[in-house]
């Protein structure tokens, strides 16, 4: 927070401190390291000189590449180049016609006499260095502006597809919830009363635990618990539920309703009201690497055209590629025994 409120500051003094170290070495410390006595109208020279290749470079960076090769625009940043360089050789021309200053600095330096009166090869150089200088600073600006801008417009992309997923997926776990408890009434009034208090507790879950763009492990898993004890009320007696869910874990800042839709998907496709099924439920924990198991059985003409094209499933590994793009390995299919299985792995970070 602090960083940036002062990195303006920081600029501008980076920018200071960079012209009055170019001013000294290029303007200043090279001629004196020549051990003569210099006249008065060479250092106002140096110092005019210092003053436009500032103008030049500011003038460059901000208007002359925004409006030509920002644009694609080549040919106009040539001829403004070329112009610049135009303009600064006739001030030098200028200023040594009034000052005749080359050719006093040929007498004390023991030249006969400059080459030309009419080129300076010194402001020439040197307005090259800062144009190429200033292009490139310019254009590191704008590449880094666009990198910012596209990774903005990444970020509120993937916030507004959580959005919508978590959207999607809330409606679709209250739909079968409230269609569960609703037929568990005509048979049994004291599990329909237990089953509405465990789901008013887990609506308490997704309205004020799930506001944010992360919950809490101990959280999620405490809804996934209550969910399985909802989903234990409705089931009949050919199906049997294996939970292994560790008492203690180690919390971790987590995305909500990510277990959610893989837990669901097996009471979904892997129950048959005829035959015997099972669901196997496994949690792990190994530091911050967090482990999902789900195992159900298999049943051919329900479980992988829906549990693969699913809402739910299909949500869920779109998340993961948001949230954690390499951090997760998500894997399923039918195993040597027959049983369709879901393992989720997830690296969790503080």
């Amino acid at each position: 927070m602090l960083l940036n409120i002062f990195r303006p500051y920081m600029f501008t003094g980076l920018h200071i401190l960079a012209w009055v170290l170019l001013g000294y070495i290029q303007l200043f410390y090279i001629p004196l390291t020549w051990n003569i006595m210099l006249p008065d109208i060479f250092w106002i020279w140096q110092t005019i000189v210092l003053f436009f290749m500032i103008v030049i470079f500011y003038y460059n960076a901000k208007i002359i590449v925004p409006k030509t090769i920002i644009k694609d625009k080549i040919g106009p940043f040539l001829l403004l180049v070329l112009l610049v360089i135009f303009l600064m050789q006739l001030i030098a021309f200028f200023y040594n016609y009034n000052t005749d200053l080359r050719n006093k600095l040929a007498l004390i330096l023991g030249f006969k006499k400059y080459r030309s009166n009419f080129f300076d090869n010194y402001v020439f150089t040197l307005t090259l260095l800062v144009l190429g200088i200033s292009t490139s600073w310019a254009m590191l600006q704008h590449w880094q502006k666009a990198a910012q801008h596209k990774q903005k417009l990444e970020q509120d992309k993937t916030m507004a597809e959580l959005s919508m997923l978590k959207a999607q997926i809330n409606p679709h776990f209250f739909f079968n919830s409230l269609n569960s408890i609703y037929s568990l009434t005509y048979s049994n009034i004291e599990d329909s009363r237990n089953a509405l208090h465990t789901l008013s507790s887990m609506m308490r879950y997704l309205l004020y635990s799930t506001e944010g763009e992360r919950t809490t492990l101990l959280k999620e898993v405490e809804f996934l618990k209550n969910f399985i004890a909802l989903m234990r009320l409705r089931t009949n007696s050919k199906l049997t539920i294996v939970t292994d869910i560790p008492e203690k874990l180690h919390d971790f800042p987590i995305v909500p309703m990510l277990f959610l839709p893989l837990v669901e998907n097996a009471f979904k496709h892997g129950v048959n009201a005829t035959d015997k099924s099972e669901i196997i439920i496994i949690i792990r924990q190994t530091g911050n690497d967090i482990e999902l198991e789900v195992e159900n059985t298999y049943f051919e003409k329900t479980n992988i055209p829906s549990s693969e094209g699913g809402i739910g499933l299909t949500n869920t590994k779109r998340r993961l590629q948001l949230i954690y793009p390499d951090k997760h390995v998500i894997n399923a299919g039918i195993t040597e025994n027959g049983k369709y299985k879901i393992n989720l792995q997830i690296t969790l970070e503080q």
